[in-house]
């Protein structure tokens, strides 16, 4: 599992993640070792696509089975852990650096497990940096909120709606000045 953000806008921001997305696929398919997938697509940003822009990844491999999601963050948003009552969710600690700007990353594998009927939740930065017309931004408490009120026996589609629903509803007549990407995975219990 892959989520990314660019920094900047436009062209030059687009054609970057259409150059990284094959880059770190092929590392992935490769290594199956997300901190390995990163620091080899780290090291073609960095030595041989040099530009003034940089990307957030995080990548990762869930085991099915058990449940365990290893992952490595380079500079991207903490994934958030979702229960299935109405308790608080939490944020995944570990991270390192952002692609494109470092020789090496330095990174190390995090693991998580997620238990019968928890959500794990990966976003962008234009969910919490959404802003409402009167310049007051989401943030990460209101995106809580809203993940652990979505909580429950509702399904992962369920949770991604009431996020962009949420936000949106927040911007009102505001310019959305960033994407909305989020991606939610919710592990089923046992049948």
């Amino acid at each position: 599992m892959v989520i990314a953000d660019v920094s900047g806008k436009g062209i030059a921001a687009a054609l970057l993640m259409a150059f990284v997305r094959p880059v770190l696929r092929s590392a992935l398919d490769r290594t199956g070792d997300p901190v390995e997938a990163l620091e080899r697509t780290n090291h073609i940003l960095v030595d041989e696509r040099r530009t003034g822009l940089f990307v957030t990844v995080l990548c990762g491999v869930l085991e099915l089975d058990t449940g365990i999601f290893t992952f490595a963050n380079g500079g991207h948003e903490p994934p958030l852990l979702a229960g299935t009552d109405a308790a608080e969710p939490r944020w995944v600690e570990g991270g390192g650096p952002l692609l494109g700007v470092f020789g090496r990353l330095d990174l190390t594998a995090e693991r998580v497990e997620i238990r019968p009927g928890e959500r794990l939740v990966l976003y962008t930065d234009g969910i919490t940096d959404a802003a409402a017309p009167d310049g007051a931004r989401y943030g990460d408490a209101r995106f809580r909120q809203t993940v652990a009120k979505s909580c429950g026996d509702g399904s992962a589609a369920d949770t991604t709606r009431a996020v962009i629903d949420a936000v949106t509803a927040f911007q009102g007549s505001a310019v959305q000045a960033d994407d909305l990407a989020l991606l939610v995975f919710r592990r089923l219990p046992p049948t």
